[in-house]
């Protein structure tokens, strides 16, 4: 009957036999032989390590690896609590040990059981480990069986080697259709790799051989297509990526409300927010998530995200503790990590810029020669709300017969919590001119949307560096708002008053706004508008004062990614601007402008930006040439 494939009336005869002799050798050879042959691995593999001699090598290896093999799938359901969630990879683990100590010899021998253990290694998120044993077994000219490569492919992506990933996962793919995980990694293989296109490709493909509501032939109806709804997930999550986050919350917002209790869809739809530049929204997803799923990893993630952005780290600690705790062998895991400690840490940024202007020093604020360095930094924040800042400054420039000079050092303390913003910083100019210096600042998040702000100065640094040459110091005054529809459009709107120790008060109001017309995952461009205007109480003053003035310009912001691998890049900026320039009593003139810089950014918060700027501006009817380089270094932790 086993010869002829009847193994269940096989096993009933096997089983009517032993009852009547019980300690029959070769009968329960054949029991056991007949289990792992219906499958029953684990009846199987219990009985034979009950009369392990009775077996030969060969049959020890299979019993072995089929029971590593049921180990490592069980590894992959639900656990019943998160200190349980890698028992039985674990206990797979000790398996492995256990045989190949027992019988090294068998256990070397098999490259079945060297494949399963690859998928073990894999699960247990020793990525490091799978990669050199996979590599090797190449180097070897040992062919890894199709069922492996997918585990493989997940593993190279863990260790940032999204090129070689895909061709695993690719083969994984090909070789077993039904593998559809192996699939939608494939799809973020492609897009770690830069090649958001053959992602897209690759899901819209996927997602026309998969139908929503599939229905076997002579079925009634049609049943649930689980793999589309995580295939179209994992589409506009991927279209996000492509820059294209109006269609990916398009995508996932009518999928969201028609499948409300499904974690995954919310805590997708609460990334698309994030990127927007909505956290508070993004927040709510995700918090949607968690409480369909208390385990869903992604939506703790998000949590941590948004409660960050939000400057609500005391709320987002115990999130990340438990994520920390139960999921720090993760990749994702490993990169919050990471974000979050640059979020908190401490950093510094450098800065410097020289100009040249041709054309009246005595007339143009900007003098000739000039020159600007300074240093800023901040402390690791503080019981998760303060930090500690310092500045320092140097300016000069020339102005016909006379030198403006200013050097000042400043200290203070940064308070930021639940969208509220708030610094003050006190500080001395090195010759003592207008006493001590005193910043305070003000704004507070009112919604994803607006941003409100006020700022007070005492000898404030950035006033005219013309007039602190005349031994004229001043205090200003501002008050701000901005609107953010999403991270294509904004607009900004500010007021401000400068009373210069003359009597001098210059008032001005300023309009700015942008929108991105190009977005894509290498280049975005976007145009730009700004109007501002001013006017000043006297006319006399001893530096620019036009006693009414305004300009309106139209430009184009140009940023190109020249190359990307992770967090580190080298991109292309250039802007350029062309606007009407009014004054009171001369006239308009047309005044062009233009930047080209690069960025290279090395690590998080770790970049280094320059660039070449020139431009035409217009003083009292004169128009001069000045040109400029600046630069910038950024280092964070």
């Amino acid at each position: 009957m086993r010869s002829s494939g009847d193994w269940l009336g096989a096993l009933a005869r096997i089983e009517q036999a032993l009852a009547e002799s019980p300690d029959d050798r070769e009968l329960y050879r054949l029991r056991v032989l007949t289990l792992a042959d219906v499958g029953a691995s684990h009846r199987a593999w219990t009985l034979f390590r009950a009369r392990p001699e009775w077996f030969d090598s060969a049959e020890r290896m299979r019993f072995e690896t089929a029971q590593v093999a049921r180990l490592i799938n069980w590894s992959r359901l639900y656990a019943a609590n998160e200190q349980d969630r890698l028992a039985e990879a674990e206990a797979a683990a000790a398996r492995i040990r256990e045989f190949r100590s027992a019988a090294p010899g068998d256990a070397h021998a098999s490259s079945n059981l060297d494949f399963d253990e690859l998928i073990l290694l894999n699960r247990l998120a020793r990525h490091e480990e799978v990669v050199r044993r996979y590599r090797g077994m190449l180097a070897q000219g040992r062919d890894v069986p199709s069922y492996v490569l997918a585990a493989v492919g997940d593993s190279l992506l863990a260790e940032r080697a999204p090129e070689q990933a895909a061709v695993a996962l690719a083969a994984a793919a090909e070789h077993a259709p039904d593998n559809h995980d192996a699939t939608l990694q494939l799809a973020y293989a492609h897009v770690e790799s830069e090649r958001f296109g053959e992602a897209l490709a690759l899901l819209e493909r996927t997602l026309e051989q998969q139908p929503a509501w599939p229905r076997p032939h002579g079925a009634p109806r049609g049943h649930e297509n689980r793999f589309r709804l995580d295939a179209e997930v994992t589409y506009a999550l991927v279209r996000a990526f492509d820059e294209d986050l109006a269609g990916a919350q398009a995508t996932l917002e009518p999928l969201g409300a028609a499948a409300p209790s499904n974690a995954e869809l919310q805590s997708s739809l609460g990334t698309v927010y994030l990127f927007r530049g909505w956290p508070e929204a993004a927040l709510q997803r995700f918090s949607i998530a968690a409480t369909l799923d208390e385990r869903h990893v992604p939506a703790m993630l998000g949590q941590v995200a948004a409660l960050s952005a939000l400057d609500r780290f005391d709320e987002a600690r115990p999130i990340r503790a438990r994520l920390v705790e139960f999921y720090g062998s993760e990749v994702n895991v490993q990169d919050m990590e990471r974000r979050w400690r640059v979020a908190r840490g401490a950093g510094v940024r450098a800065y410097a810029a020289a100009g040249d202007g041709r054309g009246d020093a005595g007339v143009s604020p900007l003098g000739s020669r000039d020159v600007a360095a300074g240093v800023e930094a901040h402390s690791a924040l503080l019981a998760d709300k303060w930090r500690v800042l310092l500045r320092s400054e140097h300016r000069r420039a020339d102005f016909a017969d006379q030198r403006g000079r200013l050097h000042r050092n400043d200290i203070g303390v940064q308070y930021a919590y639940r969208g509220l913003n708030a610094a003050a910083l006190v500080g001395r100019a090195t010759d003592g001119l207008g006493g001590t210096g005193a910043t305070a600042t003000l704004s507070t998040r009112l919604d994803d949307h607006w941003t409100v702000g006020a700022e007070l100065r005492r000898n404030d640094a950035g006033a005219s560096l013309q007039a602190r040459a005349a031994g004229i110091t001043a205090d200003s005054a501002r008050v701000n708002a901005s609107y953010r529809r999403h991270e294509s459009a904004a607009i900004s709107f500010g007021a401000s008053r400068f009373r210069y120790d003359d009597g001098n008060r210059v008032d001005a109001v300023d309009v700015s706004a942008s929108r991105r017309w190009i977005s894509e995952p290498h280049l975005t461009v976007a145009g730009l508008v700004d109007f501002d205007a001013s006017r000043a109480s006297r006319d006399d003053a001893p530096y620019f004062n036009p006693a009414r003035a305004a300009t309106l310009g139209f430009g184009i912001d140009v940023d190109r990614i020249a190359w990307r691998r992770y967090e580190r890049h080298f991109r292309h900026r250039l802007a350029a601007s062309a606007g009407v320039q009014w004054q009171d009593g001369f006239g308009t003139a047309w005044v062009p402008a233009l930047r080209y810089g690069h960025e290279w950014q090395f690590a998080p918060a770790r970049g280094l930006e320059y660039g070449l700027s020139w431009s035409r501006p217009v003083y009292d009817g004169q128009r001069e040439t000045h040109v400029a380089l600046d630069i910038e270094l950024r280092w964070g932790e």
